[in-house]
């Protein structure tokens, strides 16, 4: 039990109010950074996710990189696409990709050229529900418990069924520890790299169908 003051004597430690005051701003920038910026969900998950990492070049597609190839449950490189690669760093669970794999990629994907690379770099299962195509973002995240890459591919296997995936020029994987490589912030996070390898573009949250398609039209012009 603390002492109290003798009387007459000034406190030299912090009013309680400020105390108060520290921790709920403390917790207002935890969650803050934890639920990310834009059209991104806060991990409803029941274990934290990982730390984030600066590993991954930010002018240039690494070439390096290898994830757990959904089919073969094998390490691979990702796919590059001749004239412009998509690669889409997302979660399961999360309601703003299941979105974006429902109702936007299909407006693109026919694309000449372009390629896309699905990676899950959150090592929690579950299905998230996309809502309906309008009004937009309206679903719900939707996270299971933590699992490893078995889990990883049973859940995407099922994700790939429910949202018709099968595009010949779309490849799927795993890699729980791709948050930390790719410096993850926000779901989904959308890398663009053009024909020549260079990283053009990053999106940094869920695209609507027109800016994607406008994006996309508007990178292949470049070049």
């Amino acid at each position: 039990m603390a002492k109290k003051s003798p009387k007459g004597r000034r406190r030299t430690g912090p009013a309680a109010w400020v105390w108060v005051l520290v921790g709920v701003l403390a917790a207002a920038v935890l969650v803050a950074g934890y639920a990310g910026i834009g059209n991104t969900p806060s991990n409803n998950a029941t274990n934290p996710v990982p730390g984030i990492h600066h590993k991954a070049p930010a002018t240039r597609f690494p070439a390096g990189y290898r994830a757990y190839a959904l089919k073969t449950g094998s390490l691979t490189h990702l796919k590059r696409g001749s004239r412009l690669t998509v690669v889409m760093l997302m979660a399961s669970w999360c309601l703003y990709c299941a979105y974006d794999d429902k109702y936007v990629w299909p407006t693109i994907i026919h694309t000449p050229g372009l390629q896309l690379d699905i990676i899950d770099v959150s090592p929690y299962s579950g299905i998230g529900n996309p809502g309906p195509e309008s009004p937009a973002f309206t679903g719900h995240d939707n996270p299971g418990p933590k699992v490893g890459v078995a889990g990883m591919r049973t859940t995407m296997s099922a994700y790939v069924r429910q949202f018709g995936l099968q595009y010949s020029n779309v490849n799927v994987y795993v890699d729980p520890t791709g948050m930390q490589y790719w410096s993850v912030q926000d779901f989904p996070t959308v890398l663009f790299v053009n024909q020549k390898g260079q990283l053009v573009e990053r999106v940094n949250g869920a695209l609507t169908q027109s800016s994607a398609q406008s994006l996309v039209k508007s990178l292949l012009k470049q070049g």
